[in-house]
This record gives structure tokens, sequence and C-alpha cells, in this order.
């Protein structure tokens, strides 16, 4: 590849010194990467010819024109980068950047705000419908410190909520990660729609409350509505009179609420709905879907005379006169059709496992380009699964979808003898919750410490749900003594010490100064190709008949072998393929083994999978039989049919 690039580079000169222009002279336009970053200057190729995009005005030696007759410029530079095959592959870039996923404006964001330990988590899972597998909620307060965001919908209009830490004002040695809290929580009231103030109605109003409130009526207020939920409130006799004395609180009428049995929290959000309307913090129309619709019905089943209509209107639309009935037959058909999903592209969920202190939280802020998580070097910091959303426009004038992808930050995990039942039994639970519902699996690993059992175990996980996996190896920058082997054997090392997860990519990272951060997308997208790759049964039969005339299977002391008759892939994420053998208890552990190794060798695109192997028990007679009623393979389908035993 490298004498090839070298060749098309000369070429390249020649052409350009003769005065020569040129149209599409790449024989493999794969060589070449869409968009190539030199210097100050980003090299970018099409199917038509190579174009050089120059931020400066200065000319170079070589120029040449491609097919819309215009003139582009090569400089030396970029000849001497073609001819470099390692750098090019650190210097290629998609030509739509990535970026952080913003919320649309259709789907405002609720914030849910108040002092530690009032129930704002379970509140947020009321709200969501996730009780079950949703924000972790416990007796005990500072449970929650990242922000964390879900889902919700609500007469028929989708919103997303998002849960933070308790507040916290003043700092003492007894709030642990209190000024990292406040942040967080800022940056959720920043960027939403509405808040929504969680108080005790058991306890009172307190100090901090009040706090909390004067900060929401000077800075808040003015641009949102700011709702006050009372939780804890479930009694009748009593639910209102605790909520009452939050009046206090100058932040409108308080709402008793029960965010355990759910009570108050359905007139809450109408509120908020209301509020967002007369305020204008979201979309026009936001939380108008339901009156809408019962507008339009009514106008289109009732004679009663309707808002702002006259008796001329309402005369022409009894009677059927115009074309009043089939407008409000139009109205009702478009309030019916604004609750209908619209489609979304595909998610690829991403989660990021390893055992505690190993740098998760600090590679999602990487990737997320800001603090989205709260870092520490106290093992445990992260609790709650937090995930962040980034986004791949489509390429200018398509209509495919955008590439998201999903980052989701788990708490570390430890040995199960260390986890004791509590709020870390709960973070371990959604930990391995998120490996059984990604795609991908960043299995991020200490480069400076090495393998642990901990880590073989999660990657058993991982290879045991059949999730697509990529090793990461962080702290890359604090490995000392590095010279021209270190990469080679850190390779060869973490092969060796963790076979479970051997067919999976290794990336050298620092999370720390962003060193090749950029890469995980690439390695994302081929892990995602190979974890959806389906091959044709054909080519499986022969890769099987090479590996059983390479190596057959071994027999036993008592004479018997298995026999394998052939295989074909049955379904994908992972592929899965069955093998149809006479017993398949005849086939050992290693024989399985040296199967899955001779199908990767052989079939590539297996780089960053697990394929998962059934081997199915198969009579040799009914494997000939059903040969000889449906035909073999060239014959054009003739066989021979064999009748019913009732038959005559």
């Amino acid at each position: 590849m490298i004498v090839l690039k070298q060749s098309l580079a000369i070429l390249l000169t020649f052409l350009c010194q003769n005065g020569h222009a040129f149209v599409s002279i790449l024989p493999r336009p794969s060589l070449v990467p869409s968009n190539v970053v030199v210097g100050e200057r980003s090299i970018s190729s099409s199917s038509s010819a190579l174009r050089v995009l120059m931020q400066d005005e200065e000319l170079d030696d070589f120029a040449f024109e491609d097919n819309e007759d215009e003139t582009y410029y090569l400089d030396e530079a970029t000849l001497n980068a073609l001819k470099q095959e390692e750098n090019v592959q650190d210097k290629v870039v998609n030509s739509q950047p990535i970026r952080r996923r913003r919320l649309t404006k259709k789907e405002p964001l609720i914030a849910i705000i108040g002092r530690p330990n009032v129930g704002k988590s379970a509140l947020v899972n009321r709200i969501a419908g996730t009780q079950s597998g949703g924000a972790i909620v416990a007796d005990e307060s500072g449970i929650t410190r990242d922000r964390t965001y879900r889902e919700a919908e609500f007469l028929g209009e989708k919103f997303h909520i998002v849960d933070t830490g308790g507040l916290v004002f003043d700092d003492d040695e007894n709030t642990i990660f209190a000024k990292e809290i406040r942040q967080q929580a800022m940056v959720a009231v920043e960027e939403s729609a509405a808040v929504i103030m969680v108080v005790d109605g058991q306890v009172g109003m307190t100090g901090l409350d009040l706090q909390i409130a004067e900060f929401l009526r000077k800075e808040v207020t003015k641009d949102m509505p700011v709702i006050v939920a009372v939780n804890k409130c479930e009694s009748e006799q009593t639910g209102l009179l605790n909520a009452a004395e939050f009046w206090n609180l100058g932040l409108g009428e308080p709402h008793a609420v029960s965010a355990l049995h759910g009570v108050g929290t359905a007139e809450l959000l109408e509120d908020v709905f209301e509020s967002v309307s007369k305020k204008g913090s979201a979309i026009q129309g936001f939380g108008t879907k339901v009156k809408e619709l019962k507008a339009a019905e009514k106008a289109y089943v009732t004679d009663a005379p309707l808002e702002g209509e006259d008796e001329v209107d309402l005369l022409l639309r009894k009677y059927g006169v115009g074309d009043s009935e089939e407008k409000a037959l139009a109205r009702y058909e478009k309030a019916l059709a604004a609750f209908d999903d619209e489609e979304r592209p595909e998610e690829i969920n991403v989660a990021i496992i390893g055992r505690p202190n190993v740098g998760k939280s600090s590679l999602l802020n990487s990737i997320f380009g800001d603090t989205r998580a709260i870092v520490s070097d106290v093992a445990g910091t992260t609790r709650d699964s937090i995930d962040a959303v980034m986004e791949r426009p489509p390429p200018p004038g398509s209509d495919e979808q955008p590439t998201i992808y999903k980052f989701v930050d788990t708490a570390g995990i430890r040995r199960k003898s260390k986890v004791d039942y509590g709020p870390e039994f709960f973070m371990v639970n959604r930990a391995l919750r998120a490996i059984r519902r990604s795609d991908v699996a960043l299995l991020v690993l200490d480069a400076t410490t090495g393998v642990s059992e901990q880590d073989r175990v999660l990657a058993q996980k991982i290879a045991d749900d059949g999730r697509a996996c990529v090793i990461i190896c962080n702290k890359w920058d604090a490995v000392v003594d590095k010279d021209s082997t270190t990469y080679d054997k850190s390779v060869k090392y973490f092969r060796e010490e963790l076979p479970q997860v051997r067919w999976a990519p290794i990336l050298f990272i620092s999370a720390a100064t962003g060193q090749r951060v950029g890469k995980i997308y690439g390695v994302i997208d081929d892990a995602i190709e190979a974890h959806r790759k389906r091959v044709s049964t054909a080519v499986l039969n022969e890769v099987l008949r090479d590996a059983i005339l390479w190596q057959p299977p071994p027999a036993r002391r008592n004479g018997a072998q298995a026999k394998i008759y052939y295989c074909n892939q049955v379904a994908t994420r992972p592929p899965t393929i069955v093998v149809f053998v006479n017993d398949p208890k005849l086939l050992n552990d290693n024989y399985r083994r040296y199967l899955d190794r001779k199908f990767r060798e052989s079939v590539a695109g297996f780089e960053a999978t697990p394929i998962r192997w059934i081997f199915r028990g198969r009579r040799a007679r009914d494997v000939m039989k059903n040969r000889q009623m449906n035909g073999t393979p060239g014959d054009g389908g003739a066989g021979t049919s064999y009748p019913f035993p009732h038959a005559n």
C-alpha cells in the first residue's frame, strides 16, 4: 500500500508539472481518506477528483482541474502526507463533525431541583414511569450527584426530565461534592423550559428551602415558570394542610404530591404545561394537544356555537353550506395526527464499563467536551448511570437519518463479595443492565496497573451477553519509559490476560489529555458493523469444510468421533451460527475454540464481536433424507419425495 501511494504521488507530480488536467485517476478511492487535515489545510477527496481546500490564499506550484471546471491546488506537503500511511490514519476525520445532540424544541426539558433527600429522584421515576430500573432511590442523602435525563410523556406531549443532586449552598466537611453538584444543577436549570422545586411536606419548610426559593425568584422566574411540589403528602386529611405552609416561598401555589403513590402528579404536570404555554419558554403550542383535539371534535360533531363563531357561520356549518364542514374535518384530522409518533433515528447505545477509578467519567467528559459527570480521585464517585448523546449529521443533500451515539457512563463494578445490599448494590445492577442493553461495550482498563481479576470477570460478562466490545486502555500518558516496543508489548500483554475478549480491538488513549479519544467513533462504527454482519450459508460451509479438512474433530478412546454436517447463520447481534453434528457432546471446548478461530481468520469482519455457536445434534439418516427430498446444490432442485407412512 505504501508503494502504491508513493507511485500515486509521483504520478500526481508528473501530471501537474506538465500542465495536464486530470479527472479521477485514483484506481481505488478507498485508499485516500475522505478528509485529511494537514497543518492548517483540509484535504478532501470526492468521486470526481481530489479536492484541496486551503484556508489561506497562497498559490503553490501544482494546480489541477476537476469536472466542474474549478481549479484546486496541491502542495508538496499534501503529497508527502499521502505517502505516510500510518500518519494518514491518525489524521482522517469525518466530513460531518460529531457534536453534542441538542434537545429539540418540540420536546422541552423540565428540571427537578431541591435540597437533599426530599424525593426528587422518586418524583422523576414517577413522571418518567421508571420505578423499576430508573434513578436510584434510598433513605440517605447524596445518592444522586450528576444530572440524569429521562424521557417522559403526558397528555400526548413528549418531554425530557432531568434529575439533579441535592442543593447545598454552605460547603463543609459533611457535604461531599457540594460545589460540583451545584454546578450540575445550574447547567440543568439553564437548559430547561420549566423548573419543579421539590420540598418535603413531612419535615416542613427549612432555611435551605428558603435559600433555594430566593435564588429561583431572583434568577429563574423571569425566564421560565417555577412550580413548587410538596412531596410526601399522600394523606387526604393532612396533605393540603402541610402544603399550605409553602406559600411563604413566594413561588405561587404549592402542589401536594406523593412520588411514592402518584398522588397529585397529574395536576402538577397540567400546571407545568399551562405555565410553560403562558410563559412561552417552550415551542408554541406545547401542552395544547388535548385542548385542540377536544375543540376540533366539538366543532365537528356539535351544533352549539363555538368560540369566535357568529350566527351566520353557525348556520352554514349546521346545514353543511360552504366548506365549513370540510374545514372542521381537516382540523379534527390534524389534531389526531399530532398524537402520532415521529420517526426517530436509531441510537447506538455504548456502555462505558470498568472497575472503580479507571477513568470512565473522565472519558465521558472528554467525549462530551464538557463536565458531564463529576470526576474525582475518590473511587465510587459515579453512582447512577449517566448518558451523553452525540450526533453525527447525515451527508449534505441526503435523506438519511443522523447517526446518534448514546454513551452511558456506569458506576465502577467491584467484586461481588465486597458489595453489600444498599445503594452500591443497585449501582452495580444498573451497570450490568447497561451492558445487556448496549450495542457496544467499552471495557475501560488502567494502563498503569494492568489487568485485574475483576477486569476478566467483566470481560466474560460482556462476551456472555453477546455484546460487541472495544478494549480502552486509559492513562496511556502516565506510562513511563515508553519506547518503540512498548505498544506491541502492551497489546500482547492485554491479549494474553483477557482471552475472554481476544477478538476485541485495543485502543490506548488518555482521557485527561484527549489523546486518541477521537478514534473511539471509528472503532465503534466497525464494531457495530461486525455485530450486525451476516454471511451467506455457502461461504460458511466452505470455511467449515476447510477447517475440518485441516483439523478433523478429535476421536475418543472408544472410537466415537463427531461428524459435522453443515452450518448456517440464524441471527445477528451477535452473529449466531448453528452447526449440525451427530452428537454435540463429542466436540470438546478446544475444538469449538478452533472453529471460532478459523472462522475469524477466513471471514473478515468479525474482529469486534463475539460469535455465538450452537451445536445441534442430528442423525445422519435425517440429513441424507433432507438432501434427497430437497436435492443437492446445483441439480436444479430435483429430489426424491418421501410419502407419508399411512399413504398407499
